[in-house]
């Protein structure tokens, strides 16, 4: 286990009370590095405080933002239909799915070339381990000028949260909380019900000790990490869902996100469970059918929730969201030498009025440069777009 502790930050940015202060808050907030970190803020686009933006999904140039329920938000960021980029967003559209309470969305490429569909997911109520709500919906989007609500799966006493779409199979893998992880077929023309296109499903941790928080496909095994058991590793669904190994194994904090590259997987930690703050992220070794093995643990102090974890496509930078606390922000990570053991790059302070930081971090590369979409949480709810080309390894 490694503790890290970013020297202190003592531009206007970190003392400030907003992120006015930062350049941010407006539409486009093109600006220098007023951290001194090596990352740079090129623009902040808004949303409503009707809770806030909550996820993006970006893909091919659209950023889909994930707005509560001001609903799910088009922005052209580098598409060109609207003339958008990263250093200035152009919206193009707005649906609110039924419902509302807009956590996560993606667009889906189907294996016959069809871009016609967005799976929003609906986060509801709940109670860490016991329950959850909230649907999954599909949005068409063939007229991306006028989205439609036109499918959606809801499955009894459980609900959405994230989740991985293996486009190849056309199946999509929900986590599911309390309800586990739900295989649904995503084949063909969709609407209506979509009951009657589940696969499978599957409570890793059995009855009280599964609260899926995110799954992830990667080279045949589907890992799902659990805010109760920990990370599992699983048999992607072929009729029926199969634990191959893991799970029970974080028992001093509740888990979060994950994410997989470099043949390591990722966790990130939650809240206070026990007393034990979820300042950590876990890394894992893999194996094609045993169980993960912990390699070694990063400790941040300073914040109370690790939300978000994400790797860049070329497996070279690890980046996650911290929530909760005066080291609120992003961390970034170097996996280039040793992906079992990251190397500290840099540290991003968003801490806002009440130091609740960020809450979710998407990278995504365009035109030679890399970003990070990133969403600020109340009082004052963005998508921070960051320069951080220069830090790239």
């Amino acid at each position: 286990m490694r503790w890290t502790d970013p020297a202190a930050v003592t531009s206007a940015c970190l003392l400030s009370a907003t992120l006015a202060a930062c350049g941010g808050g407006g539409h486009a907030a093109t600006g220098p590095d007023t951290t001194g970190t090596g990352v740079r803020l090129v623009a902040s686009v808004e949303v409503p405080a009707n809770y806030g933006q909550h996820d993006q999904f970006l893909r091919a140039g659209l950023a889909f933002l994930c707005s509560w329920n001001t609903g799910l938000q088009i922005y052209d960021v580098g598409d060109g239909r609207a003339g958008g980029s990263p250093q200035h967003p152009v919206f193009i559209s707005r649906i609110v799915t039924a419902g509302g309470e807009v956590h996560n969305a993606w667009w889906y490429w189907a294996p016959d070339g069809q871009k016609r569909y967005v799976f929003v997911g609906q986060e509801g109520p709940g109670a860490i381990g016991s329950s959850s709500s909230g649907d999954i919906h599909v949005v068409d989007i063939s007229d991306l000028s006028a989205p439609v609500d036109v499918a959606s799966y809801h499955l009894a006493g459980a609900g959405s949260h994230n989740f991985w779409v293996d486009e190849a199979n056309q199946v999509l893998y929900a986590a599911y909380y309390n309800g586990g992880v739900v295989a649904l077929d995503v084949s063909g023309t969709l609407s209506g019900d979509l009951a009657g296109r589940e696969i499978a499903r599957i409570q890793p941790g059995g009855p009280g000790n599964t609260y899926v928080w995110g799954v992830m496909l990667v080279d045949g095994s589907l890992y799902a990490t659990d805010m109760l058991s920990g990370l599992w590793q699983l048999a992607p669904a072929s009729g029926s869902l199969q634990v191959r190994g893991g799970g029970n194994n974080v028992p001093d904090r509740y888990g979060s996100d994950l994410w997989v590259a470099n043949g390591y997987a990722y966790s990130g930690t939650w809240g206070s469970r026990a007393g034990v703050l979820g300042d950590a992220v876990k890394i894992w070794k893999l194996g094609p059918t045993g169980a993960p093995s912990l390699q070694d643990s990063i400790v941040t102090p300073g914040f109370t929730t690790v939300s978000d974890v994400t790797a860049s496509s070329d497996g070279r930078m690890l980046v996650f969201s911290a929530e909760f606390g005066p080291k609120a922000g992003l961390y970034f990570y170097s996996l280039a030498t040793d992906p079992g053991h990251p190397a500290f790059i840099a540290y991003y302070p968003v801490i806002g009025n009440s130091q609740n930081g960020i809450h979710t971090a998407t990278i995504a590369d365009f035109g030679g440069r890399r970003y990070v979409f990133a969403a600020q949480d109340p009082p004052s709810p963005a998508m921070l777009i960051l320069d951080v080309t220069a830090i790239s390894p």
